[in-house]
């Protein structure tokens, strides 16, 4: 009985994770503003990378977003918000930056912990909010280290 417990208990938390082996699965009924704006200048990270409270702050200060002024019209900062809070990480999760940074995660540490800070500064990545640089897919939630870009590639020894 125990064990059938346990084991239910492990599948539910399995089926019920946000991530699943450097995937992520886009939410359908993405609002089109939401891709357009967001890969306007990186990829338009999955609403499930960041718990609500970091998104709201993310888009409480987009009039200086790490360094630009990536200011919407309210109805578009609006619908962008409502989208990613209905599809954030739930709180307390692995993607509890309230940053706002991605890459302040526990999830992102862990799995680039072994890449070289110098590699985020390179030439062709220039910082690690940079995904799809190293990740084919980025741009679809697809974050394997199995399919990485060439340049991913080389930072992987």
């Amino acid at each position: 009985m125990k064990t059938t417990l346990l084991f239910g208990a492990l599948l539910a938390g399995a089926i019920a994770a946000p991530v699943h082996a450097g995937s992520v699965t886009l939410p359908s009924g993405a609002p089109p503003v939401w891709k357009s704006e967001c890969s306007s200048c990186h990829v338009a990270y999955p609403p499930q990378l960041l718990a609500k409270q970091g998104w709201q702050n993310v888009m409480n200060g987009l009039q200086k977003h790490f360094g630009s002024d990536a200011s919407l019209a309210p109805a578009d900062a609006k619908t962008i918000l409502t989208f990613l809070e209905r599809n954030a990480a739930p709180d307390g999760e692995r993607f509890d930056a309230t940053s706002g940074r991605i890459t302040d995660t526990r999830w992102y540490g862990r799995k680039h912990h072994e890449i070289p800070s110098s590699a985020f500064r390179s030439p062709e990545v220039k910082s690690a909010a940079n995904c799809q640089a190293c990740h084919e897919g980025a741009d679809k939630g697809r974050f394997s280290e199995h399919a990485l870009t060439a340049v991913g590639r080389r930072f992987e020894d």
